[in-house]
């Protein structure tokens, strides 16, 4: 959600919807051949240009947030936030010619066939001038005056937050002011890194926030266990402040994420606010109705896998399976059958003991792996509906029952559930997903602890617009079989 950005971001993006808004007047008015902006503008035909820029302005800030065009170290460029722009611009003018064409809407039929150049021409002028020239400007020279300038509680004194304040301090703008340091296991009011004190510890949070006028909480802390980390950044999370994380224990999500830098610094922001009743329907209608889509319009793959299945193996299609859903509640789970009947779990259960102790088991060679490899029990066409995640397809009927959701956390088995830690079944706090940020982003390539992190994540920044970020990328990996082993 919008709410969990920081002030400045508002601004940007209301700014965008107006200067989006702006542009799309200035072109209506040059491709209708000089429509004034009188009564003209006032009859039958304003409100199906309303509609139209309501769809415009929606595809275009998607594509803005995607380009990170909302993220601090973009807003304080200039070359750099120009080339996104341009970047989001012509993605989203793409996009929107694709939606017309798809939907048949014979939008751009009209005299005003060119109305999208005319709108790209004069979006790219406004935003260069506002956003990249003025807006920066106002921006920075706001930031120096203490009104948007974030004033930083740093959470961890060793090396990592010890990095982090160097890098702040070094800082060319003066946008960051560092209050201090929290620290466990260093003294209160006990020098660190020269300037600054170590201000409390964890259980001093709420009263170092209130005295200090935190503004933004940062966590800078390596060599600590996972749950550890999950403890901090949820006790920090609890405050309603903006918090970031700098840590090698997410490397896996600097890698595979968007990542804001400070100063240089590749920090990941998270957020506790839950998304609004409003948000949770309209997630459930887009499930609802995205599913039944599916489901219509893969039939006849249907049909072909389910012939594929009769030929290659004895036994029914599909496959019914007890998982574990939100807040560890069991329910039947259904996929199209890539095993023989009747096999033996037990080396599973073993696997995935080895999985959840160790991160990964072992294969041949010592090799690393994250799924049992040349496994017996899968037939030859059921290992190509696994690589190519067919077999998950049957899963929208667990949408359409309210089970689950198109995009969450993977449900786990039974025996998962029972070798989990506390920390690892905070993943199941929400309903479980079709596809998540694991099958985006990692697949099978990522460790255990790493997909439990991604899982926490997603709960801690779950909006539509990930939720959408996240099935579009899910497409090539399917496709493509990325990460399948």
């Amino acid at each position: 959600m919008l709410m969990n950005q920081p002030h400045f971001k508002y601004v940007f993006l209301l700014a965008d919807v107006a200067i989006l808004s702006v542009a799309f007047l200035l072109a209506l008015s040059g491709a209708e051949k000089g429509v004034a902006f009188t009564t003209e503008l006032l009859d039958a035909r304003f409100i199906k240009h309303l509609i139209y820029a309501g769809i415009f302005l929606l595809i275009y800030l998607f594509c803005f947030w995607n380009c990170n065009l909302y993220k601090r170290h973009i807003l304080t460029t200039r070359y750099r936030q120009t080339i996104l722009l341009l970047r989001a611009m012509i993605i989203g003018s793409t996009l929107t010619v694709l939606f017309m064409a798809f939907f048949k809407l014979n939008y751009f039929s009209l005299e005003g066939k060119y109305l999208i150049l005319y709108f790209f021409g004069y979006a790219m002028a406004l935003l260069i001038l506002f956003r990249v020239i003025v807006g920066r400007a106002l921006f920075l020279f706001l930031s120096r005056r203490s009104i948007y300038r974030s004033r930083i509680l740093i959470v961890g004194g060793d090396e990592a937050g010890k990095h982090v304040a160097k890098s702040l301090q070094n800082a060319p703008s003066s946008e960051f002011q560092i209050a201090g340091f929290l620290d466990d296991y260093k003294e209160v009011g006990q020098p660190i890194n020269g300037d600054f004190q170590n201000l409390g510890k964890l259980d001093d949070l709420d009263r170092v926030i209130e005295e200090g006028k935190i503004s933004e909480i940062l966590i800078a802390i390596d060599h600590a266990p996972y749950e550890r980390l999950v403890t901090i950044v949820e006790r920090c999370l609890q405050t309603g402040k903006v918090v970031r994380v700098y840590s090698n224990l997410l490397e896996v999500l600097s890698e595979k994420m968007n990542v804001e830098f400070y100063a240089g610094v590749p920090v990941i922001m998270l957020s506790q606010f839950p998304l609004s009743s409003s948000v949770w329907f309209l997630k459930r209608v887009f499930d609802v109705v995205m599913s039944a889509l599916a489901l219509l319009l893969l039939s006849p793959l249907f049909l072909v896998i389910a012939a594929g299945i009769k030929l290659s193996s004895r036994g029914p299609v599909f496959y019914k399976q007890v998982r574990i859903g939100k807040g560890g509640k069991p329910f039947s789970f259904y996929k199209f059958r890539s095993m023989h009947v009747g096999n033996d779990d037990s080396r599973h259960r073993e696997f995935v003991k080895n999985l959840i102790t160790n991160g990964t088991a072992c294969a041949q060679k010592d090799i690393r792996v994250f799924k049992i490899t040349n496994d017996p029990r899968i037939f030859k066409f059921g290992r190509f509906i696994r690589k190519t995640s067919f077999d998950e397809f049957p899963q929208f009927f667990n949408v359409i029952r309210g089970d689950m959701t198109l995009v969450g956390p993977r449900p786990c088995l039974p025996y998962e559930w029972e070798c989990y830690s506390d920390w690892h079944k905070k993943r199941l706090t929400v309903s479980p997903g079709c596809t998540g940020l694991w099958q985006a982003l990692g697949r099978s390539t990522v460790t255990f602890q790493e997909m439990v992190i991604m899982d926490l994540y997603y709960i801690s920044n779950m909006t539509p617009l990930l939720d959408l970020k996240i099935i579009l990328q899910t497409f090539p990996v399917i496709f493509l079989a990325k990460g399948a082993h």
